[in-house]
């Protein structure tokens, strides 16, 4: 029967080893065997912390200052308004800040805004801002395109006429007198001439009427006194005194006025000349001032923009600082949650530094021979002992002997 070795060998830490291993590997997990707790710093996630409850049993809040509190009227808020829950441990949410007061006041100035609670328009926005000097801006040259119209028309000696707008149809009719029933004029010769024109010639024809009564009353009184005058040639005498006087009377008469209607057609036309330059100057009085409005809107837009523009990147400062002290804070919580694990890693390369030893055990066992084996043995020596050789070459002999 062939022979059988059989060996075992186990290598072991010392005990040092592992019961410093055993420590580290229990405060990391460990399962209680007859309760079934869990316990351990990776029993529960690092990310979450323990809520904190009041005495009955309510979530509890931070508060403006700092402490707990139950009302959550009084505890701090998120940007988003929310109060925040007080917790121990945990560490906050990733979030990206929102938009600060300022970026949002500039972007209700520029969209404009409408106070939902009270429906009061607090920005008009700023989109289209240019557009109500335009509209004036066009008001303006629209009066000086009908100045520098009016200022084109042809001197008339009895004057424009008149025109109002109809507010049916919206187009020029012209004034009508209701006394003649004829269109009402200004700017005629009419309006300039001479009120006092009359006065003076009623004045000049009796200065020359009483003239002429003199003299006739001085020829009567000659004829008189000289007796060489009387009957035909005194009449031819006042006959050609009344002449005189009514040739005179028509002469100084028609002078007086000729002169006063020259003077107010000079007047007039001197007038409707001024008034046509004060048309052409209003016009262009009226165009730069409407090209000075429409640059005005523009300015006032563009300015507008740089203030909204100044505005949001003071907000975007404000907010990218926020955002920077969020993150670290909430770094510095990633930081403090993991500090276990990462007391655990040092410990464990600690354990992977340390040198190492076993020890080893080793059995080996030769099983005993049976009965046919020390006959064969036997007979093998015998036969050595004959020069038979080989057991298995003298068996048969062995048999049959």
């Amino acid at each position: 029967m062939a022979e059988e070795i059989v060996t075992k060998q186990m290598q072991l830490l010392p005990e040092y080893q592992e019961k410093f291993l055993k420590d580290l590997l229990a405060n990391v997990f460990q399962v209680d065997e007859e309760t079934g707790t869990i316990s351990g710093i990776a029993a529960t996630s690092p990310l979450y912390g323990t809520p904190v409850l009041d005495e009955a049993g309510n979530q509890m809040y931070i508060g403006a200052d700092g402490s707990y509190v139950s009302d959550p009227s009084l505890a701090a808020t998120d940007q988003y308004g929310e109060p925040i829950f007080a917790t121990e441990g945990g560490v906050a949410a990733p979030d990206v800040i929102g938009f600060t007061d300022a970026q949002i006041d500039a972007i209700r100035r520029m969209t404009g805004y409408t106070d939902p609670e009270t429906g009061e328009v607090v920005y008009e926005g700023m989109m289209g801002l240019y557009q109500p000097y335009l509209d004036k801006a066009e008001e303006y040259y629209g009066l000086g395109k009908d100045a520098v119209a009016g200022s084109m028309g042809r001197y008339d000696p009895l004057g424009q006429i008149v025109y109002d707008t109809d507010p049916v149809t919206g187009e020029k009719v012209a004034r009508i007198d209701p006394t003649t029933g004829e269109p009402v004029r200004e700017g005629g010769y009419k309006d300039f001439y001479d009120p006092f024109v009359e006065d003076v010639l009623d004045t000049t024809l009796a200065d020359i009427t009483r003239q002429a009564d003199i003299e006739r009353n001085r020829l009567a009184s000659e004829g008189l006194s000289q007796g060489a005058f009387g009957g035909s040639r005194q009449a031819v005498a006042e006959q050609e005194l009344t002449r005189n006087a009514l040739a005179e009377m028509a002469g100084t008469g028609a002078k007086l006025r000729s002169a006063a209607y020259t003077g107010a057609q000079e007047q007039a036309q001197n007038a409707f000349e001024n008034q046509m330059k004060r048309g052409q100057t209003a016009g262009e009085l009226f165009q730069g001032l409407g090209t000075g409005l429409g640059a005005l809107g523009e300015a006032a837009q563009s300015l507008g923009f740089k203030d909204v523009n100044t505005l949001f990147n003071t907000g975007l400062l404000e907010q990218k600082q926020l955002q920077s002290e969020y993150d670290v804070q909430r770094a510095a919580q990633l930081e403090e949650a993991y500090e276990p694990f990462a007391r655990f890693s040092y410990m464990r390369d600690i354990l992977q530094g340390l040198p190492t030893s076993g020890t080893g055990l080793a059995a080996t066992g030769t099983p005993k021979s049976g009965g046919l084996g020390q006959i064969l043995e036997g007979a093998n020596v015998i036969s050595a002992g004959q020069g038979g050789g080989n057991i298995f070459g003298g068996l048969g002999d062995l048999y049959t002997t």
